[in-house]
């Protein structure tokens, strides 16, 4: 990488960043962590706001904006970052990716819990039913048509007799179109298995 094409912070412009974007929240513009941005602003010489001065300013309350104090020996005007625009755009855009498949395997995870619950009540219906059929009590008035009631409410919640099953592509990682069947998501990380 050429140096040119490094990202340099200039004290006063970041000093006006911490002050009107949290911290954590700033910290992936430039592809550093919360705490290394804190660490830049400390050899820098930039304060911070003090703690709860979000939640302060959230609510309406006067906050105090500590002034940038002059420039020390000790601290620095300018650092520069081992990280050119375009990776600093490639990094949030790879933070952004991973945080949508991260959701849509949530996603997955909830409809699996839930079908998994309804394919079990539906287990639990049939037997049910299979045991007033083996009792005998199916000759009481009723009894017959209540019976049938259940086993289509059974076989409505059952996703193995309906089409609930199928996996709608907004559910699976972005680019896996047509590869519903060999797709494995771990965590945030979307794999292909053979």
């Amino acid at each position: 990488m050429k140096k040119h094409d490094r990202v340099t912070l200039h004290r006063e412009r970041l000093y006006k960043e911490v002050w009107e974007t949290p911290v954590f929240q700033l910290a992936p513009k430039y592809g550093v962590s919360d705490v290394g941005l804190a660490k830049i602003c400390r050899r820098m010489g930039i304060p911070l706001p003090p703690r709860g001065y979000w939640a302060k300013k959230e609510y309406g309350h006067k906050v105090e904006k500590q002034p940038l104090p002059p420039l020390q020996e000790k601290s620095r005007d300018e650092v520069m970052l081992n990280k050119s625009e375009e990776e600093l755009l490639h990094l949030a855009r790879n933070r952004f990716s991973a945080s949508k498949i991260a959701h849509k395997e949530r996603q997955r995870i909830h409809r699996l819990q839930n079908e998994m619950k309804d394919w079990e009540t539906s287990q639990r219906i049939r037997d049910y039913i299979t045991a007033m059929h083996a009792s005998g009590t199916i000759d009481r008035p009723g009894i017959a048509r209540y019976l049938a009631w259940a086993e289509g409410y059974a076989d409505h919640l059952d996703p193995t007799k309906n089409s609930k099953t199928e996996a709608p592509d907004c559910l699976l990682p972005e680019g896996t179109e047509g590869y519903e069947e060999d797709i494995f998501v771990v965590g945030n990380d979307a794999r292909r298995v053979a």
